[in-house]
C-alpha cells in the first residue's frame, strides 16, 4: 500500500545512511599513529555505551546506531594498526568488548525491527480507516495516490498498479501544479522544482477536467484516474512524453 511503502522506504534510508556513512571512511588509508588514536577513541566510545546498556541506562533499541558507527570505523582503524599494538593490554580489552557490543547490536537491530512492523501495521490501520481510503474503495480502487507523487508510485508498484489507485490531489507537491498549456482534449498541468516538496519539474496531462486558464492551479475537488503516457506536443513544440489521468465521473 502506498502509505506503508512511503514508510517503510523512509526507514531503510535511515538505516543505509546510518550503517553506510562511516563504512565510506575505507576508501582512504591511514597513518599507524592515527590508527592507533583512533582504534583506541572508538574503543572507548563504544565499550562506554556498552557500560550504558549493562547498567541499564539504555537498551540495545538506544545503543545500536552509536554501537554500529563506532565499530565501523574501529575496525577500519584496527586494519592500519601496526604490529607493535596488537600485543598491547589495550588491544586485548577492546576485542574482548567487540562480541558484546555486537551482541547488544543485534538485539537492538531485532527491537528496532519490531518496532517498524509496528509502526507499519498501525500505520495501515490509521490509512484504511480514513475517509479516502473508504472513498477509494467504494469507487471500486485498491487504494489511494496522489498526483504529485505518480513516478513514486509507478516505481513502487508498478504501471499497471499505479491504474488501480483513487489518484487525489496532495497536499505536498500535487496541489501546485498550474495549468501550463492546452492540448485538445488534455490540459497540461506543470510543477517546477521549488514548488511545495516536488524536487523536480513534472508535468500531468489531465482528460475530462474542467476548462482552466493559464496558471490556473488544478482542481483538487474531483479525484483521477491513471492512464497511462501519453505523447503530446511540449512547450517548444516537440514532442514529450507525459503522463496521463482522467477525471472520474
Amino acid at each position: 500500500m502506498p502509505t506503508v511503502a512511503r514508510a517503510s522506504r523512509l526507514f531503510c534510508a535511515i538505516t543505509f545512511a546510518v550503517v553506510m556513512t562511516p563504512a565510506l571512511a575505507g576508501l582512504s588509508s591511514e597513518t599507524p599513529e592515527y590508527a592507533r588514536a583512533g582504534y583506541l577513541s572508538d574503543c572507548q566510545k563504544f565499550l562506554q555505551v556498552v557500560a550504558e546498556v549493562q547498567a541499564g541506562r539504555q537498551t540495545p533499541k538506544e545503543a545500536t546506531p552509536a554501537i554500529k558507527m563506532h565499530l565501523s570505523t574501529f575496525e577500519l582503524h584496527r586494519y592500519y594498526l601496526p604490529q607493535s599494538s596488537l600485543g598491547s593490554p589495550e588491544y586485548a580489552r577492546c576485542e574482548s568488548g567487540v562480541p558484546i557490543a555486537k551482541e547488544i547490536a543485534d538485539k537492538g537491530e531485532i527491537e528496532l525491527s519490531e518496532d517498524v512492523d509496528e509502526y507499519l501495521a498501525q500505520a495501515q490501520i490509521k490509512h484504511q480507516a480514513s475517509p479516502a481510503y473508504k472513498r477509494a474503495r467504494s469507487l471500486g480502487f485498491i487504494d489511494v495516490g496522489e498526483i504529485g507523487e505518480l513516478d513514486q508510485h509507478a516505481e513502487a508498484d508498478g504501471e499497471e498498479n499505479l491504474k488501480r489507485l483513487m489518484i487525489r490531489v496532495d497536499s505536498g507537491c500535487g496541489e501546485n501544479f498550474r495549468a501550463s498549456k492546452y492540448v485538445k482534449p488534455y490540459v497540461i498541468y506543470t510543477v517546477g522544482p521549488w514548488d511545495g516538496n516536488c524536487v523536480k519539474n513534472r508535468n500531468v496531462a489531465v482528460l475530462g477536467g474542467k476548462v482552466a486558464e493559464w496558471g490556473e492551479y488544478i482542481d483538487d475537488e474531483v479525484v483521477y484516474q491513471y492512464v497511462g503516457w501519453k505523447t503530446l506536443p511540449g512547450q517548444d513544440g516537440f514532442p514529450v512524453n507525459i503522463r496521463v489521468v482522467k477525471v472520474v465521473k
